[in-house]
């Protein structure tokens, strides 16, 4: 049986842009502006670099976040 070894990046820079990359393109995704796309991924990237959240709960939590603002915004209420 052979094995095979994954390389996962090591560097907190690394996996910080790698949140933001995914940030990116979700929001892309759910049809945010570039202003807003850019700010959402320079959030999650520098709460990841400060130490706050791991990668994958900055991305997790950051597009729940943007799931709900389009859904907040489509139903009219104030």
């Amino acid at each position: 049986m052979s094995a095979v070894i994954l390389q996962f990046p090591t560097s907190t820079a690394a996996r910080a842009n790698g949140a933001g990359l995914a940030v990116a393109i979700a929001a892309k995704r759910m049809g945010y502006r570039p202003h807003q796309i850019a700010r959402a991924a320079a959030l999650a990237r520098r709460e990841v670099l400060d130490g706050h959240k791991s990668a994958a709960r900055a991305v997790a939590d950051m597009t729940r976040d943007l799931s709900y603002g389009a859904r907040s915004h489509g139903d009219g209420a104030a």
